[in-house]
């Protein structure tokens, strides 16, 4: 469901947050491995030499960060060592996961009911997979993440 609901055109019509996220080392590293390529073109790798996706995001517009996160999605369920990468990029930023701050209603305002249907998908997918092994941390986000996305089960 996620690479159905996520399309691959048009690409980001904008890439940075703003002028200050353009300059740097990470902001290099990102616009080597994101910039101009279609998400289904950027690997785990990528996001693995980038960072957490926490810091992606405090770099790229909601847009873009928004464009380029089915490639996490996807490249978690290859190596589920990540998995806690994938349900953080899914959480609104901050420690309380506030989902009232322009920039969390961007990224979910910009968000088509398919993609968002495709994320919930994927939530329970990640669930179900988990199963009772689940950690206790993952099963927390898991939990966060079905108040924010809606009912997953």
């Amino acid at each position: 469901m996620v690479t159905t609901a996520f399309p691959t055109e048009p690409l980001p019509g904008t890439f940075w947050i703003d002028r200050v996220a353009a300059a740097g080392d990470i902001s290099g590293e990102l616009a080597n491995r994101f910039a101009q390529r279609r998400w289904t073109e950027v690997a785990l790798g990528d996001w693995l030499m980038t960072g957490r996706p926490s810091t992606a995001r405090r770099y790229l517009h909601p847009d873009a960060f928004r464009y380029y996160l089915p490639s996490l999605l996807v490249g978690v369920l290859q190596d589920v060592r990540y998995l806690d990468w994938a349900l953080e990029a899914l959480l609104p930023a901050g420690r309380r996961h506030r989902t009232d701050r322009p920039g969390w209603k961007e990224f979910w305002g910009g968000c088509s009911e398919t993609q968002r249907d495709a994320i919930r998908s994927y939530l329970r997918q990640v669930r179900a997979m988990l199963g009772a092994t689940a950690a206790p941390v993952e099963r927390h986000l898991l939990d966060e993440l079905e108040m924010i996305w809606g009912r997953l089960r």
